[in-house]
């Protein structure tokens, strides 16, 4: 019984979502060739084939018949797409980064602000 449920879903997924249910208008391919032997009985079931599948020719007095044989329109027109992600982990390293001060000092230059010493100073008892 287990086996029989997958087996149901899938071939319900099949004849929905692909033009495999075309196989299933097969009796009107049979009940169609039978209608044209009987206008013709020395018609082979090959000819029949390529008359109505291989030659596109115009439409005559049974167009809306021949229309409703298998494959000859496409009724189901769908797009799946199945996406499968592989659970992974990824550790991510912290880096730290660090930076190296240098400092391009000539060795006679004076700061501004070491000048500023000599004017800021408390006041003298005159």
């Amino acid at each position: 019984m287990n086996r029989r449920i997958p087996i149901f879903f899938l071939l319900l997924f099949t004849l929905a979502q692909t033009e495999l249910h075309q196989l299933l208008k097969l009796p009107v391919l049979v009940e169609h060739f039978r209608e044209h032997q009987l206008r013709d009985p020395q018609k082979s079931f090959i000819s029949y084939l390529v008359e109505h599948y291989r030659d596109d020719s115009d439409p005559d007095n049974d167009y809306q018949r021949d229309m409703q044989l298998p494959f000859k329109t496409a009724d189901c027109i769908t797009a799946i797409s199945f996406v499968f992600v592989v659970p992974s982990s990824y550790t991510i390293e912290r880096v730290f980064a660090t930076t190296v001060k240098e400092y391009n000092l000539h060795p006679d230059y004076t700061a501004v602000w070491q000048n500023l010493d000599n004017i800021f100073q408390p006041p003298r008892n005159a």
